[in-house]
């Protein structure tokens, strides 16, 4: 292959030439809310982006004689489980979420300013140019207010995305032409509408949807696996030193490198020893795999948000030891900043408290600094897990709270995201739930105006699979059925899955594989390992609500965008993830932070952590790199990401047999070990060319270098 030197504009031109690059997709597409399932009505004529928003009773496109909003009465509040109407007097605090003057204009800019075929391409705008140009207007607003207020409601806040409104129960049930009832579930009983709210006619334009209407909230949690925490069985949290004088937590004997101790006491894999699995990755292996290191790319310039629930006090002396532990230089002064406010901090118990959210924040930012050494870090701590702060007005209230917080400020070129939701779940009576369609679609608007003004958003894309029930850790999220994961799957966001990765001692890459992952144990008598069976791997599939996005089309297999995870799909569908980076936990990243120790003390500590948490910010340290080498914002990156595919500019990966060694390692202790094999998926697997494992596969120094 030529040297890759200044390629970005070759890329652009052959992209124009070439038979693919040059498809006109110019489709409208409309889906309907049927059988409970979350809606996607979505109208895309001539240029507009096909999966840009749902749109629920927003933009003139829109402006049917309905003014219902659908989707607002939640599923589970079924006529068996109602117990009646909800206390008239109780106070009821609800966001009324605006639509802009052009929510559809905002979709259309949104694509050109990433496509490379576009005028407009990277012609970024300013979060003030946006707001003038898309947002509400004046009468919007106007218009919003009065007719709440006409309906005894107090306005209690206001932002360029929201108004925060409060009254009693019964003002806003008359508001919004509903009732409010009281349902029996197996968290108590919980208030929502007793059918679909509805707004007059004259605002309807001015509303993408409402927040608040019902009790109960969905958690999202971080995508990390194998932490200190002990989830999994071979690695408990018992403590050794570490060759670095520290404690270390997880089982021993452990390896620097693929290779290096090998299992020669336990049996045999296809007539060959297994290796130990290492210790954790340190960055400068992870550099060296990945190519980074021969380009001699930092990240210079680029500021990098890393977005998690609450933070840890300790974050930057514990990131400058790391660094400073495995040959890496600490963060200079004005380098790594925050936005952490503890006296804000709501919902500790139902999201696992903060300490439960530390070795995600942790693992995050050592791993942008690691890949990214001269990047600057912003870290934004939510103030709780849950995708807002109720119905008031917070800066970095829920997590969807501090995307806005990003958006409306420009705060960073890209935001590393290691949590997600389930779209399709069980709620605690058992009965199948479907994410808001109204939350959908605030935060499909939020990834539509960071990509106008040049901001990348990238989100791991989950540690379960398809969240298949009929797994253990599909069934353990109550999952009701096969499917991709929120915000991952949005056409907006680059979805990061998983591989497994063997790094040698020379820290190039021995092989790799999808994270799919298989485990053994010993079997009776010690001399044969158990049949293998499924336990976790980085997530993926097609969505069930998204449209195919315009830069899948000439990529992804029809084989796999057509085809649901529970059925056949009458129209392309969106399909994740986008890209992979390593996140087996067997294959790990060792990290390191101030946590409490198995005695009771607390002190720094390294240990052995994975999931596609790990693959996301990974990644986006690469991107930030790659931003470096382009001089300028790479913002929304899927349409660039799938045009180097398109020309080989990523590392292929595949499930396929090899026979230089086995793909497995040994896990847990002599006495209770466990073999890991790898590339053992059961509804994803990794295949050439674009997969639903690995997305386009791996960056690598060829990838990094088409930027410049």
């Amino acid at each position: 292959m030529a040297n890759p030197t200044n390629a970005t504009s070759r890329l652009h031109e052959s992209f124009e030439e070439s038979p693919r690059g040059s498809r006109s997709r110019k489709e409208s597409r409309k889906e309907s809310r049927k059988g409970g399932r979350v809606a996607a009505a979505v109208s895309m004529a001539g240029t507009l982006a096909a999966g840009s928003m749902f749109l629920i009773g927003a933009g003139a496109a829109h402006a049917a004689t309905s003014d219902t909003l659908p989707g607002s009465k939640p599923t589970w509040a079924s006529a068996s489980a109602d117990r009646g109407a909800a206390p008239a007097a109780a106070p009821l605090a609800v966001r009324v979420y605006l639509a802009g003057r052009d929510p559809q204009g905002l979709a259309a800019y949104a694509r050109s300013v990433a496509d490379p075929k576009s005028a407009a391409y990277r012609h970024f705008l300013t979060p003030e140019q946006i707001q003038a140009r898309f947002g509400a207007s004046a009468e919007q607003v106007a218009a919003v207010k009065t007719w709440l207020g006409g309906a005894g409601l107090t306005v209690t806040g206001q932002t360029e995305d929201y108004i925060a409104v409060q009254g009693s129960t019964a003002a806003v049930a008359a508001a919004l032409n509903t009732s409010f009832h009281e349902y029996a579930t197996s968290d108590g009983t919980l208030r929502a509408p007793s059918r679909d709210v509805s707004v007059p006619a004259g605002v309807r334009s001015a509303i993408i949807g409402i927040v608040g209407l019902s009790q109960d909230r969905t958690a999202n949690k971080p995508n990390n696996t194998d932490g200190t925490n002990g989830t999994d069985a071979k690695d408990k949290k018992t403590a050794s030193v570490s060759p670095g004088g520290v404690p270390y937590l997880g089982t021993t004997p452990c390896s620097d490198y693929q290779g290096q101790k090998l299992a020669t006491g336990l049996p045999a894999l296809n007539g060959q020893s297994v290796p130990w699995a290492v210790c954790g990755y340190t960055p400068t292996q992870v550099r060296g795999a990945y190519g980074v290191t021969s380009t001699g790319l930092t990240g210079k310039g680029v500021t990098v948000a890393v977005l998690d629930a609450y933070g840890l006090p300790s974050m930057k002396a514990d990131a400058d030891e790391y660094a400073a532990r495995h040959g890496d230089k600490p963060f200079r002064p004005g380098q790594y900043s925050e936005i952490v406010t503890p006296g804000q901090w709501t919902d500790q118990a139902a999201c696992g408290q903060p300490a439960g959210w530390a070795g995600e924040e942790a693992l995050d930012v050592e791993s942008v600094h690691g890949m990214a050494p001269d990047a600057k870090v912003l870290y934004i701590g939510a103030n709780s897990c849950f995708d807002t702060a109720g119905g008031g007005v917070a800066a970095n209230g829920g997590l969807l709270d501090s995307l806005q917080l990003v958006v409306d400020h420009h705060l960073a070129d890209m935001v590393s995201n290691s949590w997600g939701e389930l779209m399709h779940f069980l709620d605690p009576s058992g009965n199948p739930v479907d994410l808001d369609p109204a939350l959908i679609n605030v935060y499909e608007q939020t990834f539509q105006k960071g990509a106008a003004e040049g901001i990348g958003f990238y989100f791991s894309a989950g540690d379960c699979s398809d969240d298949n029930p009929a797994s253990g850790c599909g069934a353990g999220a109550g999952s009701s059925r096969s499917q991709a994961e929120y915000p991952t799957s949005s056409p907006w966001v680059t979805s990061v899955g998983g591989t497994s990765i063997a790094i040698g001692a020379d820290k190039r890459i021995q092989f790799q594989t999808s994270w799919q992952t298989s485990t053994s144990a010993l079997a009776t008598g010690g001399s044969a390992w158990t049949p293998a069976s499924y336990l976790y791997g980085g997530g993926g599939g097609t969505s069930d609500v998204f449209a195919q996005p315009w830069y899948q089309s000439w990529l992804v297999p029809a084989s796999l965008s057509s085809t649901l995870l529970n059925g056949t799909a009458t129209s392309p569908k969106r399909v994740v993830p986008d890209v992979a980076a390593y996140g087996d936990p067997s294959t790990g990243f060792l990290q390191g932070y101030t946590q409490q120790l198995p005695d009771g003390s607390t002190a720094y500590a390294e240990s052995r952590i994975g999931g596609t948490s790990l693959a996301a910010p990974t990644f986006v340290g690469i991107q930030a790199d790659a931003q470096q080498a382009q001089g300028g914002p790479i913002g929304f990156a899927n349409p660039e990401i799938y045009l180097r595919a398109t020309f080989g500019l990523f590392t292929d990966v595949t499930d396929h047999p090899r026979t230089n060694g086995p793909l497995a390692v040994v896990r847990g202790s002599t006495t209770a070990p466990a073999l890991r094999q790898f590339g053992q998926g059961v509804d994803l697997h990794a295949t050439k060319g674009y997969d639903n494992a690995t997305g386009v596969g791996t960056p690598n120094a060829w990838y990094l270098t088409s930027f410049r």
